[in-house]
């Protein structure tokens, strides 16, 4: 068998499944524009490091918030992500912040080894070009704001005041410490009852431990969902007395 002939099979067992998944999840939630999740995880196929249920929690979401909402992702990679989550924004001042080094830097040592192999077979060192060809391709340009930084040097000169965010998604450096202090840094820019979500709650890194430690510090007020690796919370009023 040839190796386009093999990509075709590919691609054809990609396409029945995820039909078969919009299908399933359709008649489930029929609100949602599924024609769109679609077209931003095909578009991603064989590059996307989530599953598809993760996916679509990340999609329903954002096509909850109300108009105008504002987002903040910690850790973007190339895009697929934030273009799921800016894809539900609705309203000229709704936006997503997409935080990220975009260099692959993480204190974690098997995922700083995970991401560079990852940019070395892209042949690059900096993967901001390709987030922002990424977020254009589906004229999301206007409502993503990237800053290439770390989370902790981003937060310093963050223009939105306390307590602003509607939706904070948590998936950059994996250790329990840079984990808590995303945590502790960003939860105050939550408004109270807004939703955080983790990724890779179930790894084998830090992040359940840091997740562990938020619940009893009461930084949550309630399950919001889970979905393969992916939880998520409401933000506990409670954040607002804390220290940043």
């Amino acid at each position: 068998m040839g190796f386009k002939s093999l990509l075709g099979i590919k691609k054809h067992q990609w396409k029945r499944t995820v039909n078969k998944y919009i299908v399933k999840t359709k008649a489930a939630f029929p609100q949602y524009p599924w024609d769109d999740f679609y077209r931003i995880t095909e578009y991603f196929q064989g590059r996307g490091l989530s599953s598809l249920p993760e996916r679509a929690f990340l999609f329903r979401l954002c096509h909850d918030l109300h108009a105008n909402a504002k987002i903040v992702e910690i850790g973007s990679w190339i895009g697929e992500s934030s273009c799921l989550l800016a894809s539900g924004l609705k309203g000229e001042d709704a936006k997503l912040y997409a935080i990220d080094n975009f260099k692959g830097q993480a204190s974690d040592p098997s995922a700083r080894m995970r991401y560079q192999e990852r940019m070395s077979r892209l042949k690059i060192n900096n993967t901001k070009e390709i987030f922002d060809k990424n977020i254009a391709h589906f004229n999301l340009s206007s409502k993503v704001e990237a800053i290439a930084a770390d989370s902790q040097e981003a937060a310093k000169s963050f223009r939105e005041p306390l307590h602003s965010i509607d939706l904070l998604f948590i998936d950059g450096d994996h250790s329990e410490d840079a984990t808590k202090k995303d945590i502790t840094t960003w939860m105050p820019f939550l408004k109270h009852g807004g939703t955080v979500v983790f990724h890779d709650f179930s790894s084998n890194h830090g992040v359940p431990q840091a997740i562990w430690w938020a619940i009893q510090q009461s930084y949550f007020s309630g399950l919001v969902g889970i979905y393969g690796t992916m939880i998520a919370f409401r933000a506990s009023e409670s954040i607002g007395k804390m220290e940043m």
